[in-house]
C-alpha cells in the first residue's frame, strides 16, 4: 500500500488526474490489491517462518492488525488520497512497542535462575543487570545492522538477505538455526504448559493424577494444540500476542509485589506453603563462594535468547514509515530500535531482579515454581501465562514444521492433507515427547541461547556486515572517498564476531555443566 497518493478522480473535462494514464495506474493498482492483502495475512507471514520463527510467548509484530484482511476498496481508496496524506508504514512509537512484544518471550522467566546458577548473594544482581544492558545494547546494534545490509543489497527476510550476501547454498545455515530455535521454543512451551498447569490443578484441589505434568503435556497436546496445529489459517490465533503480552506485564507487577510484600521471605504469609527446596535462600559472599564466578556465562547464554528477535529485522524495517521529506530510515530505525530493546532490557531486568531477591539460590528454571499453589496472584500469571502459550504453540510450530518440510525437500508438498497431518503428528511427537523428559528449562534456554542465539545475533549478522562493507570498501576505494568511518564499523564487527563464538563456546560448555 505504497502507491503513491493522487487526488479524488473529478468530473472536470481537463483534470489533469482523470488522463488515460493516470486512470490505467488506477485500475492496475485495484488489479494488484488483493496480492497486496494477501502478504500482510496471517497465512502469508506463516510461510515465511522458516526465516520468521515465533518466539515463545511473544509473537511476532502486528498479528492482530494482519488478521482483518484488507480488500482491494480500502487500499484503492488510500491510493487516491490527497498528496498532504502521510506515507504509509509504521510510525516509530508503535515499531517500539511492537518490537518490544516481539523481543520478551517465556525466556524471560528464566532469568531468574541463570543468576543463582553463579550466585546465592544479592550482590550478583551488580554484574548481572550490567551484563543484561550490554548485552541488550549490542544486540539492538546488531539488529539494526541486519536491517542496513538488507537495505543495501534488497534482502525482505534474514534468509534472504543472507543468500543475496553470500552464495545462494549457505541459506541453509540461518534457516536450519531458525528451525532449531523455534524446536527448542516448542519444547519450552511444552515444559511451561505442564508445569503451569499442574500448579492450578493443586490449588484447584483436583485428583493427584492431575496434579502431574506429563498429564498435562498429553492432555494438552493431544486435545488442544493438536487440532490448532492441523489449522492452515491462523489468523484467529492473534489474541495471543495480546494475551502474551498482557501476561507478561502482569506477571512482571504480581512479582514485583510479593518481593516487596515478603509474603515469601522467613515467617512470610506463603513461607510455609512452599516445598524447602524452593524456599528463599541466600548465600554470603566469601572467599570459597564469589560473587562471580566461571558459571556466570550460563546467564549470559540465557541474555543471548532473551533479546533475540532478528530473524525479524528486515520485516520491522521494511513496515517503518519513511521520512516525510523522503530520505533514508536509518535514522528513525535507530530510534525504534534502541526504544524498544531498552523497554524489553526494563522488563527483563525487572523480572530477573525481583524474581532472584524473592528466592535466591532457589530460584527455579521457572521462576513461576517457586510459588504457592495458595498464592491466588501467582495463580491467575499461571493461567496467563499457559493461555499466551496455548495460543503462541501453533504459530511457532507452524514455522518449526514448515522449516523442516523445507529442508528435506518436501516443502512443495506441503499443501497435501497426509503430508500435512503426519508431519503435524511427527514433529509434536518430537517435541511434546521429549518435554515428558527433559524438564529443566533453564538448561534449554541457556544451552538455546548459548549456540543458536549467538548465532543469530552476533555470528551471522557480523558476517554478513563485514561481507558488504568489503564491497562497500572497495567501492569507495575505487571513487576515492572517505571511508574511514566503514573500515571502524567493520572492525567492530570483526570484534562482534570473536564474542559471537566466545559466548558459544563458553556458554554451551558451562550450561552442559
Amino acid at each position: 500500500a505504497r502507491a503513491q497518493h493522487s487526488p479524488q478522480p473529478c468530473a472536470a473535462v481537463d483534470c489533469t488526474m482523470c488522463s488515460p494514464s493516470v486512470m490505467v495506474g488506477i485500475r492496475l493498482l485495484a488489479l494488484t490489491a488483493p496480492v497486496l492483502a494477501l502478504q500482510h495475512t496471517p497465512s502469508a507471514a506463516i510461510s515465511s517462518t522458516r526465516s520468521h520463527p515465533v518466539k515463545p510467548a511473544a509473537q511476532p509484530v502486528l498479528l492482530a492488525l494482519r488478521s482483518r484482511q484488507r480488500t482491494a476498496a480500502p487500499l484503492l481508496t488510500a491510493a487516491v488520497a490527497t498528496p498532504e496524506q502521510p506515507p504509509q508504514g509504521a510510525t516509530v512509537s508503535a515499531s517500539i512497542i511492537n518490537l518490544a512484544k516481539n523481543i520478551v518471550g517465556s525466556g524471560v522467566l528464566t532469568l531468574a535462575a541463570g543468576v543463582a546458577a553463579f550466585s546465592g548473594s544479592k550482590l550478583a544482581l551488580i554484574p548481572s543487570l550490567a551484563i543484561l544492558l550490554f548485552l541488550s545494547g549490542v544486540s539492538a546494534y546488531s539488529f539494526s545492522s541486519i536491517a542496513r545490509v538488507g537495505e543495501a543489497v534488497g534482502g525482505t527476510t534474514y534468509r534472504d538477505t543472507w543468500a543475496k550476501v553470500f552464495p545462494p547454498k549457505t541459506a541453509i545455515l540461518p534457516a536450519a538455526t531458525v528451525t532449531i530455535m523455534t524446536f527448542t521454543a516448542g519444547l519450552a512451551y511444552s515444559i511451561i504448559i505442564g508445569d503451569s498447569f499442574a500448579s492450578i490443578a493443586s490449588l484447584a484441589g483436583l485428583p493427584p493424577t492431575l496434579q502431574r505434568p506429563n498429564v498435562w503435556i498429553v492432555l494438552v497436546s493431544t486435545l488442544v494444540l493438536f487440532p490448532l496445529c492441523l489449522l492452515r489459517d491462523l489468523s484467529s490465533l492473534a489474541i495471543g500476542s495480546v494475551l502474551g503480552t498482557a501476561g507478561t506485564l502482569y506477571t512482571a507487577l504480581f512479582m514485583a509485589l510479593r518481593c516487596i510484600d515478603g509474603s515469601y521471605a522467613p515467617g512470610g504469609k506463603f513461607f510455609s506453603a512452599i516445598a524447602p527446596a524452593v524456599q528463599p535462600r541466600f548465600v554470603p559472599v566469601t572467599p570459597a563462594t564469589p560473587v562471580v564466578n566461571l558459571s556466570i556465562f550460563v546467564l549470559i547464554s540465557m541474555l543471548a535468547t532473551a533479546f533475540l528477535a532478528h530473524y525479524n529485522a528486515p520485516k520491522f524495517y521494511n513496515e517503518l514509515a519513511p521520512p516525510k521529506d523522503g530520505g533514508s530510515k536509518v535514522g528513525r530505525f535507530n530510534l525504534v530500535c534502541g526504544g524498544a530493546f531498552g523497554l524489553a532490557a526494563l522488563l527483563c531486568g525487572l523480572i530477573m531482579s525481583m524474581g532472584f531477591l524473592t528466592f535466591g539460590a532457589a530460584s527455579q528454571g521457572l521462576i513461576l515454581n517457586n510459588y504457592a499453589t495458595k498464592d491466588t496472584f501467582a495463580f491467575l500469571a499461571r493461567m496467563g501465562i499457559g493461555a499466551s502459550i496455548i495460543f503462541s504453540y501453533p504459530l511457532n510450530f507452524a514455522g518449526f514444521r514448515e522449516g523442516v518440510l523445507s529442508m528435506t525437500g518436501l516443502g512443495k508438498f506441503a499443501h497435501r492433507r497426509d503430508l500435512h497431518i503426519a508431519s503435524t503428528v511427527l514433529l509434536m511427537l518430537s517435541t511434546n515427547g521429549l518435554a515428558l523428559f527433559m524438564k529443566d528449562l533453564g538448561l534449554i534456554a541457556a544451552l538455546g541461547g548459548a549456540i543458536l542465539g549467538s548465532a543469530l545475533v552476533y555470528i551471522f549478522p557480523a558476517l554478513m556486515f563485514i561481507a558488504n562493507g568489503r564491497k562497500a570498501l572497495k567501492a569507495k576505494a575505487d571513487k576515492g572517498e572517505n571511508a574511514n568511518g566503514l573500515k571502524a564499523e567493520v572492525g567492530a564487527n570483526y570484534a562482534l564476531l570473536v564474542l559471537g563464538f566466545f559466548l558459544a563456546v563458553v556458554g554451551a560448555v558451562m550450561s552442559l555443566k
